[in-house]
């Protein structure tokens, strides 16, 4: 005689156990896969993290080396100032200054700087450009004495451009790593 109230409750039991192990292979399984997105997500922040504070790094060496460029720049053009100053004071006590420079030398001055001036600007290209008209014979176009107070803006310029460029090369080479 067979008990069937005992196999009914032995198959239940069978059956809920079943169902328990399949359970939690399945939510171990999905444990395991959470655990690997939060390690992924984590090294992900790691690598945002480290990439910011490169960033963060590379913004300010590279504002001191604009500001030591700046702060260079401010002190040259005040040194080039006081000797501007001084230059004017000989050349006023120099009678060569007043002599003129040769018309053809002057010329090719203008046209040097006035070349320079073109590269360096935008043109606005619905207006014709204006030709110079003016002669040669016409008069002193640079004197000696004109001539010496351009000398040292240039040179500060020229220092000044070049200082830019060796922050250039320190914000690049910073940049590198080296």
């Amino acid at each position: 005689m067979l008990n069937w109230f005992r196999v009914a409750v032995t198959a239940f039991a069978a059956a809920f156990i079943a169902l328990m192990i399949f359970l939690a292979f399945h939510f171990y399984g999905k444990s395991v896969e959470a655990k690997g997105q939060v390690s992924q997500l984590q090294s992900d922040n790691a690598l945002q993290s480290d990439t910011i504070s490169t960033q963060a790094f590379n913004f300010q060496r590279s504002n001191q080396i604009a500001g030591a460029a700046q702060l260079y720049s401010v002190q040259i053009v005040g040194k080039s100032q006081e000797k501007e100053i001084e230059y004017r004071t000989i050349i006023k006590r120099d009678p060569a200054s007043g002599k003129c420079v040769d018309s053809a030398v002057a010329d090719r001055l203008l046209e040097y700087t006035n070349s320079l001036r073109a590269s360096a600007m935008h043109t606005d290209t619905s207006q014709p450009a204006a030709k110079n008209t003016s002669s040669a014979s016409t008069g002193c176009r640079l004197t000696y004495g004109q001539a010496i107070y351009w000398i040292d803006p240039l040179l500060t310029t020229i220092d000044q451009l070049n200082n830019q460029l060796e922050g250039i090369r320190q914000i690049d080479s910073t940049r590198q790593g080296k």
